[in-house]
């Protein structure tokens, strides 16, 4: 247990020198897989199947409406115990919401104190913005402590008229590269500006202009977007 805990301090302490928040890691709402409230259990059984998802969040209305978060356990209980059918909605239980802006780090410690598996993100309108699973921090954190103890690479390669650079540069440390203003109220990162132009986790090789500027998901790890190369229009 000791050894256990020494691990997670480290990787905990590791983390904390990075500033990636939860907006960079998420599944974006447009990937999400939800079940109406007002679904059967059978339809709810079919989505947990399907899907290989042991958590799906109910949503009411819309998916803005998120009223809480299905277990397959439960569902299982149901089916063992031929208790009579009920609806996705009132089998549910409370949904646990974290704003986007948030830190993987602190979301980690909160997530392990709450013993929460799944979080609903939210925007700065309260609306969803996707969800994120404690797999998915330990996914970055492992990222991060691989690219700690990497051989130090340099965050901007300039290659003729194009750089590669690392996505976790400085936005407002690119535009100075390039001559170019970039917006850098909502984005620090590269990465994180070409996860917005894209809407969510870019393929490899997919391309998006913005500002004069062409950028090129390079390289595209799991999640998270670690190459990204930039060219003037």
């Amino acid at each position: 247990p000791d050894a256990d805990a020494d691990e997670r301090e480290l990787i905990l302490s590791v983390l904390e020198f990075t500033d990636t928040i939860v907006r960079e890691v998420m599944v974006p709402r447009t990937d999400m897989i939800t079940i109406s409230a007002d679904a059967s259990t059978d339809e709810a059984v079919d989505i947990v199947l399907s899907s290989g998802r042991s958590r799906i969040p109910v949503t009411g209305e819309t998916i803005d409406h998120i009223v809480g978060i299905v277990f397959s356990r439960d569902l299982l209980e149901i089916f063992d115990k031929e208790q009579p059918p009920r609806t996705a909605g009132e089998i549910a239980h409370d949904a646990y919401f974290v704003p986007e802006t948030k830190q993987v780090s602190e979301l980690l410690k909160e997530m392990q104190a709450n013993q929460q598996h799944l979080a609903i993100v939210i925007d700065e309108f309260g609306g969803t913005a996707g969800l994120v699973t404690i797999e998915d921090l330990i996914e970055e954190i492992v990222g991060e402590i691989v690219d700690e103890f990497d051989e130090e690479e340099p965050m901007v390669v300039e290659m003729g008229d194009e750089w590669i650079v690392d996505a976790r540069l400085d936005v407002d440390d690119l535009a100075d590269l390039v001559g170019v203003d970039l917006p850098s109220d909502e984005w620090d990162t590269v990465g994180g500006l070409v996860l917005e132009l894209a809407g969510r986790v870019p393929h490899e090789g997919e391309r998006f202009e913005h500002d004069g500027l062409v950028f090129t998901a390079d390289t595209v790890q799991g999640r998270r977007v670690s190459k990204v190369r930039v060219a003037r229009l």
